[in-house]
């Protein structure tokens, strides 16, 4: 059986000072599995101006990963990009087994995370994503509240095409794998539904106000490989 290769992504977006926190902490609590050829870590840009970005690419030059820039510049559109860096990224990375999604603000204490959480999702042949909880949500607001963030919430939803809509209708957040640290399984099924639904934010419009609702990024996705038999799991590890 071949080794495991994981592909790793940090998205930034004028958030180049904990971009490269992230980075540095991620590669420091998993040098040997970089220096084994199974983590590769690709830092995409979504078109930052900050002034930490210059500092950000210098230490990606110097540092075992990669530089991107995204093809969305996030200035240009009126809809969240996240979900389409995503969806490019994955497309990109046929060839690795596993995908790490990390957000900007994500900081790595312990060693190996990533061996956590690669335990974890072959623990179960159902599983098709883990997500890390997340130790600032859970030491503030208790135990369990990184688990399906938002999930259920109550919100008056507007949709329109071609007018604005007259009038808004009942929906909720729909519960997700959270893409600020997930790993996921790059298996044809999960690219399948990155190529035909992606990975961006989507609204559930429907009279039914227990469908209706809206996914966030990765949400429709979640909702999707659900349909397929596929589970999520959270892991242990406590991401910053």
């Amino acid at each position: 059986m071949a080794a495991a290769l994981t592909d790793a992504c940090i998205i930034n977006h004028n958030s180049s000072e904990f971009t490269e926190l992230a980075l540095r902490t991620l590669i420091r609590t998993h040098q040997h599995r970089i220096d084994d050829g199974e983590l590769r870590i690709t830092v995409i840009d979504n078109h930052s101006t900050d002034e930490g970005l210059d500092n950000l690419r210098n230490a990606v030059r110097e540092l075992p990963a990669t530089w991107e820039r995204s093809p969305w510049p996030a200035a240009d559109s009126t809809v969240n990009s996240h979900g389409d860096v995503l969806r490019a990224f994955v497309q990109a990375h046929e060839d690795a087994s596993h995908l790490w999604f990390v957000d900007a603000d994500i900081v790595f204490r312990q060693p190996d995370c990533l061996g956590v959480m690669l335990t974890d999702l072959a623990a179960r042949p159902d599983l098709w994503a883990v997500q890390a909880r997340f130790h600032w949500l859970e030491s503030n607001h208790g135990p369990g509240t990184s688990l399906n963030i938002w999930a259920g919430r109550h919100q008056r939803l507007w949709a329109g095409i071609g007018q604005p809509p007259d009038r808004p209708f009942p929906g909720s957040h729909k519960r997700r794998c959270h893409p600020a640290c997930a790993l996921v399984a790059n298996t044809p099924t999960f690219r399948r539904v990155t190529d035909i639904i992606g990975l961006s934010a989507a609204l559930i419009i429907s009279v039914d106000e227990r469908l209706a609702g809206f996914a966030d990024t990765l949400g429709l996705a979640s909702l999707a490989m659900e349909t397929h038999g596929l589970h999520l799991r959270w892991s242990p590890f406590f991401g910053q």
